[in-house]
């Protein structure tokens, strides 16, 4: 079997923040909520095939540098983007960003972390490219 994402394990600075974020924006379903030992609270959200475990953490939160983006592929990007215009999730800066193999946009999540919503119009195409470049066709 080969290895699956199970769960994303993160700290942030609003769990009330993010959960309305999941839930709104990428119909996560809250399945536990409550305090740590510590006092501090969490959520674990489900969606996507994978869970979302968020916890309060000990002050501000900073987007991390580390990880440039969450990606998720969405059957159809211009209609997404239309309807979270519509609903204000989106506002009217945003773009989509049409590359050879891809149609795609970015937002953020409450703590700045980049989520990219991209719908491959050729992924086949974008692997075997990427393959025999041997670095990022893009």
């Amino acid at each position: 079997m080969e290895p699956v994402i199970d769960h994303i394990n993160r700290y942030v600075s609003s769990v009330e923040e993010h959960v309305s974020f999941y839930t709104r924006v990428l119909g996560y379903e809250l399945i536990d909520r409550g305090n740590k030992g510590d006092g501090k609270e969490y959520a674990i959200l489900s969606g996507c095939e994978h869970e979302l475990f968020i916890s309060e953490a000990d002050g501000s939160i900073e987007p991390d540098r580390s990880l440039r983006h969450i990606g998720y592929a969405v059957e159809n990007a211009d209609v997404l983007l239309a309807d979270f215009k519509r609903k204000g999730i989106a506002g009217r800066e945003v773009e989509l960003v049409v590359k050879p193999y891809s149609r795609q946009f970015y937002l953020e999540d409450p703590d700045g972390n980049e989520i990219d919503f991209i719908q491959w119009t050729d992924k086949e195409r974008f692997r075997g490219e990427a393959r025999k470049k041997g670095g990022d066709p893009r």
